[in-house]
């Protein structure tokens, strides 16, 4: 996410900051390039093998969002450990996240973890079948966000998943897929 409200110390981020592809090492290569392409329409872009390790991009039109690392034998993760907490795929506009909401809930692997009206942004949450969480968000635009002493007003309350569904889901838009942007927001971590 950028912003164009000064820092503390004066600096601005660029506008043209973005973040590149989140990697993530999966146990089941197959499994999880198929549940990151069917659930949140992202395709192929890259693949490349590194000694015993291949690393699979997928992302939307031609922009990478997640690299998955084939790493046989992968431990499963503990909520006491320090990680991931979660990947945020940014979409550009409610249609667009809907679509992509709709697809993640049609997947029988998806785990819908739960929806937030955050003032700033509206976001959906799931959990891709390895356990790695997600967060399907878009912005609401900046002039809209309220500020009081400075500060941007946040919160995190009820969104309904359907009635956000009911109005914004078009067909054309999930039918669109892959050729509808996204990229990746940002990410959470948690600590041990």
């Amino acid at each position: 996410m950028t912003t164009t409200t000064p820092a503390a110390d004066g600096r601005v981020i660029n506008a043209q900051a973005s973040m590149d592809a989140v990697t993530l090492r999966v146990g089941d290569l197959e499994q999880m390039t198929s549940y990151y392409a069917d659930s949140f329409a992202m395709q192929p872009l890259d693949e490349r093998s590194s000694g015993a390790e291949t690393h699979r991009v997928l992302g939307r039109g031609t922009t990478p969002m997640v690299r998955l690392v084939h790493t046989p034998d992968l431990p499963a993760g503990s909520p006491r450990d320090a990680g991931l907490f979660h990947t945020a795929f940014l979409f550009d506009d409610a249609p667009a996240l809907a679509a992509t909401v709709y697809r993640a809930a049609q997947h029988p692997l998806s785990k819908f973890v739960g929806s937030s009206d955050h003032l700033v942004s509206e976001a959906f949450y799931f959990t891709d079948p390895e356990g790695n969480g997600i967060e399907l968000y878009t912005d609401r635009p900046r002039e809209a966000w309220t500020r009081e002493r400075g500060q941007i007003m946040m919160d995190t309350t009820w969104l309904d998943p359907n009635r956000y569904l009911q109005s914004h889901l078009d067909q054309e838009t999930v039918d669109a897929g892959p050729s509808i942007a996204g990229r990746v927001g940002h990410v959470h971590l948690q600590v041990g």
